[in-house]
């Protein structure tokens, strides 16, 4: 008889631990549903070389490009404190490996820019205000009123043809993960030593994983510094070829970002000579920026 009263109220004890314990679980964990809104994207896998070598065979099925297309400018900086936009704008881009390009940008159908570069040296010919200004690709430009946006077309060419990733170049290229909102990327940084014997950082290229798209490429200069910032998207097949119909340019450095959006696009077709020379303009009010180097 005692035994059996003992029995229950050591049973009874554990029934009311095991209740408190219990009741305790329940306040302290929930189970929530996370809204498919929310839940990431699927996300594929690749090797460092399988990237490396993705990219670099969209580098070099690049020969030749023409494109046709749109134009959204924006100048200044918030640091600035001031923000200039243009009129969206039409025009032309035909491009040739390895340097030359030329870039018409029109108004109502009307010439209002035309810019050609080659390995070393740019021309601007800004046609209503009779102007052909003169500089070359690195040179760096100090703001000036006369031109009053540093638009080169080295930078359009550099975004629109990126060059290859070459272990000749880039001795150390790491592979990292990342993840924004609900999309996840890889991205590869291609570093270079200097000449103090130290390794810098000069690219990072970015993959979206769920296609393995490339998505965005950033340049930095030998401090670490971001010169260049390029945003791929809206990825078409065009005859085998896989190219961006929207591409940002933004260039912090020189105070602007240039959004264009391509309506045709054309791959390696052959190109004369003679669309890489501009129009000329005798009595045109030249600008020789080499000058105040």
């Amino acid at each position: 008889m005692y035994f059996s009263r003992f029995f229950l109220i050591i049973l009874g004890t554990s029934c009311l631990w095991i209740a408190i314990i219990s009741c305790s679980a329940l306040r302290t964990k929930q189970i929530q549903r996370v809204p498919n809104s929310l839940i990431p994207f699927p996300a594929r896998t690749a090797t460092r070389i399988d990237l490396i070598n993705k990219f670099n065979q969209f580098s070099k099925s690049i020969e030749t490009l023409q494109l046709k297309v749109s134009y959204e400018l924006t100048g200044g900086s918030l640091e600035a404190g001031e923000i200039q936009r243009w009129r969206e704008s039409e025009g032309f881009i035909i491009l040739r490996k390895p340097f030359d390009i030329r870039i018409i940008v029109q108004a109502f159908q009307v010439k209002v820019l035309d810019m050609v570069s080659d390995k070393t040296q740019f021309l601007i010919v800004v046609p209503p205000k009779n102007k052909l200004i003169r500089g070359l690709n690195n040179q760096v430009i100090a703001p000036r009123k006369d031109v009053p946006v540093n638009v080169r077309p080295q930078h359009i060419f550099e975004a629109l043809a990126p060059l290859p990733i070459e272990k000749k170049s880039f001795p150390l290229i790491s592979l990292e993960e990342n993840q924004e909102g609900r999309k996840k990327f890889y991205i590869l940084s291609a570093h270079e030593w200097q000449s103090e014997g130290r390794l810098s950082l000069k690219r990072k290229i970015w993959f979206d994983r769920l296609d393995l798209s490339i998505t965005k490429q950033k340049q930095y200069s030998h401090e670490g510094k971001l010169e260049t910032e390029v945003a791929y998207n809206d990825f078409q097949e065009i005859n085998t070829q896989i190219y961006p119909k929207v591409i940002h340019i933004r260039k912090p450095n020189d105070s602007y970002s240039l959004m264009i959006r391509s309506e045709t696009i054309q791959f390696n077709v052959l190109l004369d000579d003679r669309v890489f020379i501009l129009d000329k303009f005798p009595r045109a009010k030249e600008i020789d920026l080499t000058k105040e180097i």
